[in-house]
């Protein structure tokens, strides 16, 4: 297949093709995808940002059907996660968008790593990427994902991060359901953890439309969806250093004046006990030394006994 997809040229493909339509699957592979149903998926990571942010997650490649493409529709060959880094390269990515724009299922994965595993289980099967340019599939996605903003759709309808605030499937269908998707809402418990935007490609690749219908199931409940707030802890608070007294600078006292004075620690506490209150307790350094004071230097008692001279 993939000698008869290479043998199309540009210049015969109609670039107003939309995959599944009739037209698009007579059309040549190299045209229009012909696997043609994508659904583009986005994570939340409350972590990532102020105040959490959606990432690409991937993409699932379909038939029109909605059933995986089988194995012989393979385009275009596996890459490894430096063949693939190095592609996009030199095609301009800028890495820290890159890290910034996609979701990390694992901790500590690269971009590079996701990009591995969305290429081979998934993007290579595009036909309409018969050139084997890796880089125009990832190039893709990175538009489509700035298309789909879901922080701003949920955020228009008041939909936003929040501990002690749940919300109802419908509403938040509803918010994203915006120039025409069917999106569907994927939790896990109560937790909205992903949203699944169906689409069909137009032409070559690189522009897309919703699709007419949602494709698969919503694996939320009807109602008390968590949108989880950030669970980062503050950041401590920056210290300088004092170059005069050669230590880092003071940090300001958290308590202020009046509530300094209201803490109460056990060990200045007097304790009462019957007619005596007990002495505050001295530390050992310091009642060695009040007890020094009244010893000679031959070790007995300097003040007892001591004369008159008079």
């Amino acid at each position: 297949m993939a000698a008869a997809v290479a043998s199309a040229s540009k210049d015969q493909c109609d670039p107003n093709l939309v995959s599944c339509s009739a037209a698009a699957l007579k059309a040549n592979p190299c045209c229009v995808p012909h696997a043609g149903l994508l659904v583009f998926r986005q994570r939340f990571e409350p972590d990532n940002g102020d105040n959490g942010q959606w990432g690409i997650a991937g993409v699932d490649v379909l038939e029109c059907d909605g059933s995986r493409p089988k194995a012989t529709k393979q385009t275009n060959a596996k890459l490894t996660h430096e063949e693939i880094g190095s592609r996009c390269a030199r095609a301009g990515f800028n890495e820290d968008e890159a890290e910034r724009a996609w979701a990390q299922s694992e901790v500590g994965e690269g971009v590079e790593e996701v990009w591995e595993r969305s290429w081979n289980t998934d993007g290579r099967y595009i036909s309409s990427i018969c050139d084997g340019d890796v880089s125009r599939f990832f190039r893709a996605l990175g538009e489509l994902h700035v298309s789909l903003p879901t922080t701003d759709w949920l955020a228009d309808a008041d939909i936003t991060t929040s501990a002690d605030v749940t919300y109802y499937l419908a509403d938040i269908k509803k918010a994203l359901s915006q120039q025409g998707h069917e999106p569907t809402l994927h939790c896990e418990d109560a937790t909205l953890v992903e949203v699944h935007y169906p689409l069909n490609v137009v032409g070559n690749m690189g522009k897309f439309v919703p699709h007419r219908k949602s494709v698969g199931k919503d694996t939320c409940p009807v109602e008390g969806i968590i949108y989880p707030p950030s669970a980062i802890l503050p950041s401590p608070t920056p210290a300088s250093w004092d170059p005069v007294r050669d230590r880092p600078t003071m940090r300001p006292i958290t308590l202020s004046h009046d509530e300094s004075r209201q803490v109460k620690y056990p060990e200045d506490e007097e304790e009462d006990t019957g007619d005596k209150k007990k002495e505050k307790k001295k530390l050992g350094f310091f009642s060695g030394k009040d007890k020094g004071r009244t010893k000679g230097k031959f070790g007995h008692d300097e003040f007892a006994g001591r004369r008159d001279e008079l």
